[in-house]
């Protein structure tokens, strides 16, 4: 690896932190945050119920 990639991985490595606390401390400045926070409790489960209901179907059909 060259200088210039191994300088790049180590501020990728160092700034990484900062970008990932970006996106609570913006939930938080919003009026919507229960809304958001709603949103994103009853979309969690979304796959898993989809993923039951298609088990369910194939082992019907099968």
């Amino acid at each position: 690896m060259t200088k210039l990639m191994k300088f790049l991985s180590f501020v990728m490595v160092v700034l990484a932190p900062a970008a990932v606390w970006a996106c609570p401390l913006c939930v938080n400045a919003t009026p919507y945050k229960d809304g958001l926070l709603w949103a994103v409790g009853l979309l969690i489960p979304v796959p898993f119920v989809l993923a039951y209901f298609m088990y369910g179907w194939i082992r019907r059909a099968s």
